[in-house]
């Protein structure tokens, strides 16, 4: 069994930029029992997703492939899954937000989780900090009309991490591994400043608590890693190309390749 996590791919920007990140690891992909993709494939879905999971989807099977959204996955859109799942189902691929995807004896985790800005102490200051130089509140409109808000983010965060606390307390006799787009914790974060809450929450208490056997997350896209009660909490971000030296997609794309049950 062999799984990649990744997240943070961009592909409308690789695309623009005119580089394939993913020619260096074809025979990879050809392998694959399962693609995660753990956020931010490509801004502006209705435009970009039809074409980039058509591309993704000549290099593995579309039936192994699952998205989870990012906050780039809303730009241009909504903060609402259903289109989304309508586009992953027209391209034959899978959404994974709020999912449980079992293979074999591993169990994953998915949704996006967002933050709860309480990451340096001061939820409040940090999401007024988040509206005023977040572009996810200027460029993601509610449902109902207008641009987000922190607040809308934190109601998705803390719901996402309830839905998480359930299932992860669910009898279950082989690996966890959890996905998600957002953080989970200041060690994998990079320097701390004011914005970091909008990128990072600190559920190192969490982790302690429930014991899973991997966390793969993306969005920061700063290749770090730590562990947490002995359980890796690992960045799969690939990022935008002009951070991305010739040569070094493969090195990045493949932080998240595991073998469940080996």
């Amino acid at each position: 069994m062999t799984i990649l996590i990744t997240a943070d791919l961009h592909l409308d920007l690789w695309a623009r930029a005119g580089r394939d990140p993913f020619a260096g690891i074809l025979p990879v992909l050809r392998d694959l029992d399962a693609l995660i993709i753990a956020g931010d494939l490509a801004n502006d879905p209705q435009r970009n997703w039809p074409w980039t999971l058509s591309r993704i989807a000549r290099l593995v099977s579309p039936a192994r492939i699952w998205v989870i959204p990012g906050n780039h996955d809303y730009y241009g859109a909504t903060l609402d899954d259903g289109p989304l799942d309508e586009l992953t189902k027209a391209a034959g691929v899978h959404l994974a937000q709020k999912q449980v995807l079992t293979f074999g004896t591993c169990r994953l985790l998915c949704c996006t989780l967002w933050t709860d800005f309480a990451l340096t102490g001061d939820p409040e200051a940090a999401m007024v900090r988040a509206g005023m130089g977040m572009l996810d509140y200027a460029r993601i409109r509610r449902a109902e009309g207008g641009l987000i808000r922190p607040e809308d983010t934190v109601e998705i965060h803390r719901d996402h991490l309830d839905w998480l606390s359930r299932e992860v307390t669910k009898p279950w006799q082989g690996q966890t591994v959890i996905v998600t787009h957002h953080a989970p914790s200041p060690a994998v974060s990079g320097p701390i400043s004011g914005i970091s809450p909008a990128f990072t929450s600190d559920l190192d208490g969490w982790i302690e608590a429930h014991r899973p056997d991997y966390w793969f997350f993306g969005h920061t896209h700063r290749p770090l890693s730590t562990r947490i009660r002995g359980a890796p909490v690992v960045n799969v971000s690939l990022g935008y190309p002009d951070k991305v030296p010739e040569g070094g997609e493969a090195e990045l794309l493949l932080r998240g390749l595991i073998f469940p049950g080996t």
